[in-house]
């Protein structure tokens, strides 16, 4: 961690020097969760709950962000606050009978208790296509677009140092965000986002998911065009689409035509069976330079 002024570690220390928030702290690390959440497992008032998250925030120790009504609170990813809070959470003993209870609490609170049911041959296949995509191409910041329930994010996420999963459903931002809370995988965080806007800077990304949205998008070249600007020029976008069985070949067809005019170099599309489904799967690289693709965009647009 690089040296901090002494006003800010005083602060820091202020804000970590009580045990509600010790407690507050750890939970948010591993996932993000509203303020009903966290009630849910300390047993403390709104009022008291919401005082010590805004002294946890006021300090750059938790990070609050807004999804439609509720607000969430995580750990910060990076700089120098999240080492510092990475640091006190490792002087904390996983031991410690309240921390314990606290996180199996919360656990039977997002429903992390269930039993959940063994992945199918068909999930197997799928998996298998998808991590063979990234055996020697690094998965780094990932954007998964369409992130729905979390499965393909949750696959990655253990090979990517960052994992940003956008969708428009707000149903499916919650699902996704219970996957990655009952996986405690702190890596990832889930936001509301438009895939014809997306709310990123250029080559944010070293690989950008399109998980189920292209297809059926109103415009999917103004969608690709969006996804291929944010990755990194020598970054890697992975495509997914899941379509009837019978209708594999028209889609496969349709997904080539769309891809073959876009700025992106085309890789092998590979396929997984899924009962009366099937998954379509691709990875695909840049071709274009910023300009070209600001064009590909107004084009699309």
């Amino acid at each position: 961690m690089s040296s901090s002024s002494l006003e800010q570690t005083h602060t820091w220390l202020k804000a970590v020097a009580e045990p509600s928030r010790l407690r507050l702290l750890s939970l948010c690390a591993s996932g993000e969760h509203t303020v009903s959440d966290l009630m849910a497992v300390v047993a403390q008032s709104q009022p008291r709950v919401s005082r010590h998250l805004k002294i946890l925030c006021d300090a750059s120790l938790l990070e609050r962000f807004r999804d439609g009504s509720w607000v969430y609170y995580r750990v910060p990813f990076d700089g120098d606050a999240a080492e510092f809070v990475q640091r006190v959470l490792d002087q904390l003993d996983p031991a410690d009978s309240t921390l314990q209870q606290d996180h199996q609490r919360l656990a039977a609170h997002i429903g992390a208790l269930q039993d959940e049911a063994a992945p199918s041959a068909s999930n197997r296949q799928f998996n298998r296509i998808v991590l063979e995509q990234f055996l020697t191409a690094p998965v780094g910041d990932l954007l998964d677009i369409g992130v729905g329930t979390g499965a393909i994010l949750k696959l990655l996420s253990g090979r990517a140092a960052r994992s940003v999963g956008i969708d428009i459903d707000r149903q499916s931002r919650w699902q996704a965000r219970r996957t990655f809370a009952m996986a405690s995988l702190t890596n990832c965080t889930v936001r509301a986002g438009d895939m014809y806007q997306l709310a990123f800077s250029d080559a944010q990304f070293d690989t950008v998911v399109l998980d189920g949205v292209l297809l059926g998008a109103e415009r999917p070249a103004r969608a690709l065009a969006e996804a291929v600007r944010v990755t990194q020029p020598k970054g890697h976008l992975l495509v997914v689409e899941h379509v009837p069985y019978g209708e594999a070949q028209t889609a496969e067809g349709a997904l080539r035509g769309l891809l073959s005019a876009a700025p992106v170099r085309l890789g092998p599309i590979r396929m997984a069976n899924d009962g009366a489904w099937r998954y379509l799967v691709t990875l695909l690289s840049p071709t274009a330079s910023l300009p070209s693709l600001d064009q590909s965009v107004r084009n699309s647009a």
